[in-house]
């Protein structure tokens, strides 16, 4: 018993020695701790990333095509065009109109339909005479 728990301890502290004594390999060189970022730098970097885009983005585009970005919410304001606006209401108005009647007439067409095409069959059921 004494020399099973001799060669055991034996065993512990070899590899406990071995395992520390680890030589650092030759490539690791102690790694020099990063900078403090400065944020002005950075937000510089972006903007003149997005300038970079931005310029890409247009170089892109023909030179005769329209750039719809600045109409955004903004409205040509013309005497002609606001008449013609003014049509296009009423007339959506009206079109409206003309599909809420057709829909009503459709609906009791429908009803007529179903009362054609009901099932009569508790009436034929009645009719029917026992003993023939």
């Amino acid at each position: 018993m004494k020399n099973i728990i001799s060669i055991l301890l034996a065993t512990v502290l070899v590899s406990a020695v071995t395992v520390g004594a680890k030589p650092r390999p030759k490539g690791d060189k102690p790694r020099p701790k990063p900078e403090k970022v400065d944020k002005d730098k950075v937000k510089e970097r972006l903007k003149a990333a997005a300038e970079k885009r931005k310029k890409q983005r247009n170089s892109k585009r023909p030179k005769g095509a329209p750039d719809f970005s600045k109409w955004r919410g903004k409205r040509i304001q013309s005497e002609e065009l606001n008449e013609l606006r003014a049509k296009m209401r009423e007339l959506t108005k009206e079109l409206h109109e003309l599909r809420k009647k057709h829909s009503e007439e459709m609906k009791k067409r429908m009803a007529e339909i179903k009362k054609d095409f009901a099932n009569k069959r508790d009436k034929v059921i009645d009719g029917n005479k026992p003993g023939d």
